[in-house]
């Protein structure tokens, strides 16, 4: 998976398509795991079940509120602070401007009594580093969850975590390596680094 992301690297300037190597090592991890039986035979953990459909929207319960208060307040700490900091780092790098999409989200997420939206450095790393250049790459990734939702859930169940966890991994390198300039940011600001 590496080295086949390190060719698109190179040639993406004349290769039109990039290869999509997650997908495959997905693809093939599944199969693999499911024919080998590895969750029983050897005990690799897997994804497991992954139930169909969605729930009915409804608007939340206003009963639990006084006893939720405390515990939303830090939760929307953390996220915010979160949310800034992918916000300045991906900013930086291609302009992008979400605090309204995120607000939105968040309003039409209770609805479905979903946990609150925050960003994922970790999800949005791997999305630029997968070849994302536009705010559509959101939509589309939004896209291919609902159809796993909807449907093809099912046929994830025998996918090995070590799989999940090499795609992270090897897409989180980039960000791993920056620990490299905190020498440089040390020199410039003790605090900052």
């Amino acid at each position: 998976m590496y080295v086949v992301k390190r060719l698109n690297e190179r040639y993406k300037a004349k290769i039109r398509i990039l290869i999509p190597t997650e997908l495959i090592v997905v693809i093939i991890g599944a199969l693999v795991s499911y024919h080998l039986k590895l969750n029983e035979k050897d005990n690799v953990a897997i994804v497991g079940t992954i139930e169909c459909g969605l729930p009915k929207p409804k608007l939340p319960g206003f009963n639990q509120s006084s006893s939720l208060f405390t515990s939303s307040i830090l939760i929307d700490i953390v996220s915010l602070s979160l949310l800034i900091t992918v916000a300045k780092m991906f900013g930086q790098k291609h302009g992008y401007r979400e605090l309204f999409a995120y607000g939105m989200s968040n309003m039409i997420a209770s609805c479905f009594h979903c946990f609150p939206n925050a960003t994922s450095l970790s999800r949005s790393t791997v999305q630029d580093s997968s070849g994302g250049k536009t705010i559509l790459v959101g939509g589309f990734t939004s896209i291919i969850v609902l159809i796993v939702i909807l449907a093809l859930g099912p046929l994830f169940k025998p996918l090995p975590n070590t799989v999940l966890a090499a795609i992270i991994i090897l897409n989180l390198k980039g960000l791993l390596f920056q620990v490299k300039d905190f020498k440089y940011y040390y020199r410039i600001d003790r605090l900052e680094a």
